[in-house]
């Protein structure tokens, strides 16, 4: 038996210029839903844990707030490499902010954020716009258990 991990969050997707105000919200939901379906490897992250407006048909306002959760069996002992999947993923989204819970049995609640660097030279303004790629991070460990080894079935 193991114990229960929730990782729930948003990210909050980016309007364009006035000309498309919707185009990396579009761009966004492509990115979203050209992520695996099921056939992710342990932590996953899949597509099916997230829900992604559709800027020209969905009613919003200006930004696009993307939602994701998802159960785990102590997900808290591959934390960092989740982590490193999810920053895999806003490396290719437009977005201000993201921010993750996570509620765990064993390691108690942490909160993540990252936020959009200002200093970024290519953003989301420009005539090609480019993704978040760098950011400002703060939030719980990283990683839980230096020591934990993976245990494989004999």
């Amino acid at each position: 038996m193991g114990h229960i991990s929730i990782v729930y969050g948003y990210i909050i997707g980016e309007a364009w210029r006035s000309e498309d105000y919707h185009k990396l919200q579009r761009l966004n939901k492509k990115i979203i839903d050209s992520l695996p379906d099921n056939d992710d490897s342990f932590p996953w992250l899949t597509r099916k844990m997230f829900l992604v407006p559709d800027p020209d048909k969905d009613k919003m306002y200006r930004d696009q707030v993307i939602v994701f959760g998802a159960s785990y069996k102590s997900v808290e002992h591959e934390w960092d490499e989740w982590l490193d999947k999810f920053e895999a993923i806003l490396k290719q989204l437009y977005w201000s902010i993201a921010t993750i819970h996570l509620d765990t049995e064993l390691v108690g609640t942490h909160k993540y954020e990252w936020e959009f660097d200002l200093n970024q030279t290519n953003n989301w303004i420009s005539d090609n716009p480019t993704p978040t790629t760098m950011w400002n991070f703060k939030g719980g460990p990283r990683k839980f258990f230096d020591n934990y080894k993976k245990i494989e079935n004999p």
